[in-house]
């Protein structure tokens, strides 16, 4: 057998996990917001260095564009220069003169002499790492990196075709440079990144040249930017770190990270460890139109301190819980005994409750959630009065199948009402009036309980619903509150089954000899209509019922049954609703007291297919007369009629028709007639 824990052991359990999921809880609470709040300065310092970072080479770049300019303005030697040698190409060039291309290569050397005479002693050159001169066409003049070269065609060096189209270009260039070509930038024995910038000279409203000037971007530019944003930086070229602030980084382990790292501000960073320490990293291109795969930084966001503050608080955490859980301990007991009283108590009630005993309560008045257990188990047990009240009571008017339904499903019984379609059958003894007179109380109770119970077992039978009981009366409906489709059959069908209940035991009433059960019959009025339906009365006295015209028209249909001599009658909606189920012949067109719409009467003669073939000749000869009597042949109508009264001399309907036909034989009806008979009585 397992063994079983005591409340008091469960409660201490459960309050001891509490705490410990508290405690995780905020630990990565904790680390939630520790993390957003680094990434914040991150972002916050990664915004801060990129600013830094445009502001300086904005400084340098308009130094460098500012001496550019006022060298073209203020040097009439370098415009000599330039248009020299801008004069000199487009001398061989318009006339081909055999010595022209000896001439223009003279004064290009020409050039070139001149101005790594002129240049090496200007500021420009003094503060440029990169100093590039071109003719206007686009041949090299000078370069400082290889002084003594001239006549390269760089005319599609992209940053040349930017400042003859804009007016000026800037451009980042790498060291070492590719290929064979010319040197442009300095020999370094290591990878170098180089911001440039170009600018026209112009004179006389032409362009003569281009200078290009640009400084390296080293560990002082780095130096700088995290002096203003508190970040470390790294410089990477070509997929390969060549400088960083962080002490201690190898070029190996940053070059390993770099394809990694993301380049979007609006992508998250990535932590990392490098030199023994943890980072937020990110990619940051140098100019905005750099690809930052070709040269970039790489910011790096240090962790250590706030990951040291975390480690101290988590231990704080853990420790202040642990003394939690130790001092819960005595509370956890004490709430496990105050706990277990009113739950034994609620147990007992309980195993009362299973045995019937609704009545049963419990007396538990703290205000707390056993308080709550306590009062929700009195609602419970009310809850099961209640049912308990309800099964009695729709038991009394439907079959305790339908009960239990409702009871399953308690919005097809709304207290409020609903408006259905449903079969409503008015059930009368005839009679009783002087069967009541001549007999015993104790005799008539019995045979009026005789007569209640076989009619009410009818409506059952069918899932019908028992409305009301009215001295020797039953109202009946189906329909409600089970909804079923095929109502109006289940009606038709249980009206028969009364009247196979009904006729043997007014059979046996009459042979008993009593003067006043000669006359006792009964008679059955169904029709088919809209009626409400849900609980009616007061606070104290409630039932549930149907209400509308529909029950009217069935009270006067089953008073009809006077009329025609007949014991089952249903309205035309009642048989055409009822389909196939039953079989039914037409008997007449009436209209009622208080309704001016016209009502077909039908007889139900049997269940279907179970007609004998002399009802069944009796009901087609009939037909045969309503139809002459309808066309107001009344002579052929009244000879169908004795023929029916001579296959069955008691049929009842036959003989009113037929009087009415002599009648109407003797004194027609007027023009305006419609075939309908008014019933006088209700």
């Amino acid at each position: 057998m397992r063994p079983r824990l005591r409340l008091q052991a469960k409660v201490f359990l459960a309050l001891a996990g509490l705490v410990c999921l508290s405690m995780a809880a905020a630990l990565l609470l904790l680390e939630q917001l520790t993390s957003r709040r680094v990434e914040a300065r991150f972002a916050e310092g990664f915004a801060h260095a990129r600013a830094a970072f445009r502001e300086l080479q904005s400084l340098r770049l308009r130094f460098l564009a500012d001496e550019i300019e006022a060298l073209a303005r203020a040097n009439p030697q370098l415009r000599t220069v330039l248009s020299t040698a801008s004069l000199s190409a487009d001398f061989d060039l318009g006339f081909g003169s055999p010595g022209g291309g000896a001439d223009a290569e003279t004064a290009r050397r020409d050039a070139n002499l001149r101005l790594r005479s002129l240049l090496p002693s200007l500021a420009l050159a003094e503060r440029s790492d990169v100093l590039v001169v071109l003719s206007a066409d686009g041949e090299l003049l000078y370069s400082r990196a290889d002084p003594e070269r001239a006549g390269d065609a760089l005319e599609e060096l992209p940053i040349y075709l930017q400042t003859v189209e804009t007016g000026g270009g800037e451009d980042v260039w790498l060291a070492p440079q590719p290929g064979a070509g010319p040197r442009l930038v300095p020999e370094t024995p290591s990878p170098a990144v180089y911001r440039v910038l170009a600018r026209p000279v112009v004179f006389e409203s032409a362009v003569h040249g281009v200078v290009i000037a640009g400084q390296r971007i080293d560990e002082d530019t780095l130096a700088t930017i995290r002096g203003v944003s508190g970040l470390h930086l790294a410089l990477v070229a070509d997929g390969v770190a060549i400088a960083s602030t962080l002490p201690g980084a190898t070029r190996g382990e940053l070059d390993a990270l770099l394809p990694r790292l993301p380049v979007l501000a609006e992508e998250p960073a990535l932590r990392i460890s490098l030199a023994g320490g943890a980072y937020l990293a990110r990619r940051a291109e140098i100019a905005a139109d750099t690809d930052p795969a070709r040269a970039a930084f790489v910011l790096l966001g240090p962790l250590d301190a706030e990951l040291a503050f975390l480690r101290r608080l988590r231990h704080a955490i853990l420790g202040a819980g642990g003394a939690i859980l130790v001092a819960a301990l005595l509370p956890a007991f004490a709430l496990a005994r105050g706990i277990t009283r009113p739950v034994a108590a609620l147990v007992a009630a309980a195993r009362r409750v299973g045995t019937g005993d609704l009545e049963t309560r419990v007396e538990i008045r703290s205000a707390d959630e056993i308080g709550e257990l306590g009062r929700a188990f009195d609602d419970m047990t009310r809850g099961l009065r209640e049912r308990e009240r309800i099964r009695r009571t729709f038991e009394r008017y439907v079959s305790k199948e339908v009960a239990e339904e409702i009871l399953r499903h308690p919005e097809m019984a709304p207290a409020a009402g609903a408006r259905r379609e449903l079969t409503v059958a008015f059930v009368d003894l005839a009679g009783f009036t002087a069967l009541a007179e001549g007999a015993r109380p104790e005799a008539l109770v019995a045979r009026l309980t005789e007569y209640l119970e076989a009619v009410c077992e009818a409506v059952l039978a069918s899932s019908g619903t028992v409305n009301e009981l009215l001295g020797d009366g039953v109202v009946a409906f189906w329909g409600a509150p089970v909804p079923h489709a095929d109502h109006a059959a289940r009606a038709a069908r249980a009206a028969l089954a009364c009247r196979d209940a009904l006729e043997p035991l007014v059979a046996r009433w009459r042979a008993e000899g009593t003067p006043a059960a000669a006359s006792t019959g009964y008679r059955i009025g169904l029709h088919t209509g809209e009626l409400v339906v849900g609980e009616i009365g007061g606070a104290e006295r409630r039932a549930y019922r149907a209400v509308g015209d529909a029950m009217n028209v069935a009270a006067r249909i089953e008073a009809a049954n006077k009329v025609y001599g007949t014991r089952l009658l249903a309205s035309g909606a009642t048989a055409a609703r009822a389909g196939g189920a039953v079989v039914a012949r037409e008997i007449d067109r009436v209209r009622v007291v208080g309704r001016a719409e016209p009502i077909d009467l039908y007889e139900i003669l049997a269940p279907a297919g179970a007609l004998d073939p002399a009802r069944e000749a009796l009901a087609a000869r009939y037909a045969e007369g309503l139809a002459a009597y309808r066309a107001r042949d009344f002579a052929g109508a009244a000879r169908a009629f004795e023929a029916c009264l001579a296959l069955a001399p008691g049929d009842g309907p036959s003989a009113a028709l037929l009087a009415r036909c002599r009648a109407f034989g003797t004194s027609p009806p007027p023009a305006a007639w419609d075939g309908c008979f008014d019933l006088e009585s209700k």
